[in-house]
């Protein structure tokens, strides 16, 4: 790595960002919805806020997992883009199995929410969850339409449409939010509740623009017009392999996540909201890493598909060092804003002064973020999935969420205990994808 030429690494990292920029806006699209309603349900009432906070960490549970599911499609499409008749039957099958998946997912959400009273949750905050829950699970249906068409023009190198379309959903989102919370211009005030009829409407709205854009664009007729429609074993297999472990990668660290919450809504609802300004501020810059991570399984698919090692290697760690630089800066902002940043959420002085001190904790686990999101995406670029996933297992299932219950709960550290397990073990992951990764490369160079 450190006899390759400057220049050739320099024009590596600003590919990698052209083709990252519109990826990462489009992911934080994801993510902006649920700062969206954080932000306008904070000014509500703090257990509102706590119930967006709750529902947030179990729907971002089968979330990530049915995009991770996704991006199975793009890296077999940006392989093979001169094979037509591939790139539609890929697409048709990628379309059977995301749906498959977010139906089943969306089913199983919503009958089984209740098992939260059980888990010692405060009573007032389960009754707003449970509603706005519902809502949003619905709309993960238009969603995952939107990002199965997403992730085949991105395979095809074209990041724009998709982050043109997910930024006016967002101000879409927005402004319903404001009408819909708060009840302008006549409409009820609905709330939380409101929140999530926002957060339907848009994600309906993000299917319908990208089905129309896709139709009525030449490039992309000529793969969606074919009607390659017919299930195929082998095609279908062939996303699965890929996406069912990225799945099962975002599973394992959401839901170390998610765990987490729960953990910390058994401590209080003042900590809970804190958990939840710190997390959400977090969630956005996971997102412009995982953008990149997005960016990097596609540029790194394309050199793989190539049979080119040396690109491979060089676009990899170029991904690493533009993470590394993004992610440097957002814990500067974390760390010097901390005071400033949850006053955007919330007026409770105790609930300030808490996500406050969390910052700091995030704001040093974002390098370990950053770098374990990208490495998991240059991993799966070159077809290495099965490994990442068992490490990334191991790294919140084995050692975060055991650490953070010992902590946070055994050893009374609280909230900052739950956070302090998991960085460790985002850190463990880290560590072993850059690990990972240089085997492999060097492997193949030789």
């Amino acid at each position: 790595f450190l006899s390759l030429p400057p220049m050739k690494l320099s024009q590596h990292i600003k590919e990698n960002l052209n083709l990252s920029f519109p990826i990462m806006i489009s992911q934080l699209g994801h993510i902006t919805v649920g700062v969206a309603d954080s932000l306008m349900i904070g000014n509500v009432s703090i257990t509102q806020l706590a119930a967006v906070s709750l529902s947030t960490s179990i729907f971002g549970f089968i979330l990530l997992f049915c995009i991770g599911l996704s991006y199975g499609i793009t890296p077999l499409i940006s392989s093979k883009k001169s094979d037509k008749n591939y790139i539609s039957m890929t697409f048709y099958n990628g379309l059977y199995l995301n749906m498959f998946f977010t139906i089943l997912l969306v089913v199983i959400t919503i009958y089984s929410k209740y098992f939260l009273k059980y888990l010692g949750q405060d009573e007032e905050v389960l009754f707003h969850t449970y509603k706005y829950l519902d809502i949003i699970s619905i709309s993960l249906l238009p969603l995952m339409l939107f990002q199965t068409f997403k992730q085949f023009i991105e395979g095809l190198g074209l990041t724009k449409p998709a982050m043109y379309i997910s930024i006016f959903s967002n101000v879409i989102n927005i402004l319903l939010n404001a009408v819909l919370i708060f009840g302008l211009f006549g409409f009820p005030r609905l709330e939380i509740i409101g929140a999530a009829y926002a957060t339907l409407i848009s994600r309906v709205l993000m299917f319908f623009i990208i089905f129309i854009y896709c139709l009525n664009s030449r490039r992309f007729q000529e793969y969606l017009l074919r009607l390659n429609i017919s299930f195929n074993y082998t095609s279908f297999k062939a996303i699965f392999g890929i996406g069912f472990t990225s799945g099962l990668q975002y599973i394992f660290e959401v839901g170390a996540f998610t765990v987490a919450t729960v953990i910390i809504g058994s401590i209080g609802a003042i900590q809970l909201a804190s958990h939840q300004i710190a997390l959400n501020l977090a969630s956005i810059s996971y997102m412009i890493a995982s953008g990149i991570g997005s960016a990097s399984m596609i540029s790194l698919g394309h050199y793989y598909g190539e049979g080119d090692s040396a690109e491979i290697r060089k676009s990899g760690y170029s991904n690493f060092i533009l993470v590394l630089i993004l992610m440097c800066i957002s814990a500067f902002i974390f760390i010097v804003f901390r005071d400033f940043l949850p006053t955007l959420y919330v007026d409770d002085y105790e609930v300030i002064s808490l996500a406050s001190s969390l910052l700091i904790i995030a704001g040093l686990f974002q390098l370990s973020d950053g770098v374990q999101a990208v490495g998991l995406g240059v991993l799966r670029g070159i077809r290495d999935t099965k490994t990442p996933t068992l490490v990334t297992f191991i790294s919140y299932w084995v050692i975060a969420i055991p650490l953070s219950y010992y902590l946070g709960i055994i050893s009374d550290y609280g909230l900052f205990g739950v956070w302090i397990g998991l960085s460790v073990g985002l850190t463990i992951a880290a560590v072993f994808h850059v690990l990972r990764f240089n085997y492999l490369t060097s492997a193949k160079l030789q």
